[in-house]
Order: structure tokens, then sequence, then C-alpha cells
């Protein structure tokens, strides 16, 4: 039986996309809740920079990430990136990590998709 491929997900920003904001954060709330259909593949889920604000109390995908974890996704999110928007405290979701674990991750991984 073949190993299970191993896709890591970077998410750096909480809009996809260039250009009108609103229609950015509608695509992410819609990007992220169709990630599920990538299936057992998909490994990891890291926010890095704005997208670690996705993790934040407030955040219209929060469910649907607190939903992924609880399926045992594994959700690293910035420490460094979250101090710096001082929203360490807010986070609701993930393993506060840092850069060593998130290129350690990206080396594991079969595919690394960055958005």
């Amino acid at each position: 039986e073949a190993e299970q491929k191993k896709i890591m997900v970077m998410v750096a920003t909480d809009r996809l996309g260039h250009g009108n904001d609103e229609l950015g954060l509608k695509l992410m709330i819609s990007f992220i809740t169709t990630l599920k259909e990538m299936g057992l593949e998909l490994w990891r889920l890291v926010f890095v920079n704005n997208g670690v604000k996705l993790t934040t109390e407030g955040s219209e995908v929060l469910p649907v990430l607190c939903e992924y974890e609880k399926e045992g996704l594994h959700i690293l999110v910035c420490g460094t990136c979250l101090n710096y928007f001082n929203l360490l405290e807010k986070k609701r979701v993930g393993e506060t990590t840092n850069m060593l674990d998130i290129v350690t991750a990206m080396q594991l991984a079969d595919k690394v998709i960055n958005i």
C-alpha cells in the first residue's frame, strides 16, 4: 500500500488575491472551507503573517478550523506573527509555533501550497 501523501498549505494572508478586500475575504472563507476536499492528504495547515488573523476570535473561518483540528489536522500558527499583531491572547485554534517547526514541516511535506 502506498504511503499517504503529505500536503502542507501555508496561508500568509487573511484575504485571497489582490484588489477588493471584501471579495478577497469571501474567497478565503471559501478556500478554507473547501480544503477538506483534499481528504487525508491535507497534512499541515500553517498560518503566517496576516494569515494568523484567521485563527483568532471573531474570524469567520474559526469554526471550520476548529472542526479540522478536532478531526486531527495539525494546524501551526506563527508565534512571532501573533506577537507582532498583539493577537497571542486571541488565538483560538492551532499550535503556536516558530519558524524552525514551519521549515521542518516544509521539508517533511511532499508538497507545499502557498496562499
